[in-house]
């Protein structure tokens, strides 16, 4: 996707598939690029403890020079940043065509 990478998530993400998760994060922000998308368009649910997993990726993007932003996730990620009382901003956008570099800047969820 030009100038950043993008991570399609599809399924559950909960207490099983965290792990994989923050490592496939993790693994993308350091060996590819520090720039990431991840689109969630396929996720079926999303436990709030993924939040934390965001919020670690999203840190380690921004010591590497790079953002993390989500992309496809309609409303129940704003309900649920809402329900966890989340600090810590998730940039979100509707579309993965809205979370690339070159289109626009996102919107910023907050508490």
């Amino acid at each position: 996707m030009g100038d950043c990478a993008v991570v399609r998530v599809a399924g559950a993400i909960d207490v099983g598939t965290l792990t994989t998760l923050a490592g496939e994060l993790h693994h993308v922000i350091t060996t590819k690029l520090p720039r990431l998308v991840v689109d969630l368009r396929r996720v079926t649910r999303m436990e709030a403890a993924a939040l934390e997993v965001f919020a670690e990726a999203h840190d380690l993007a921004v010591e590497h020079g790079g953002w993390l932003r989500a992309s496809g996730a309609g409303q129940w990620l704003g309900d649920l940043l809402r329900a966890a009382h989340t600090v810590q901003p998730l940039d979100h956008y509707p579309t993965l065509a809205e979370a690339l570099p070159a289109y626009r800047p996102g919107i910023i969820s907050r508490p």
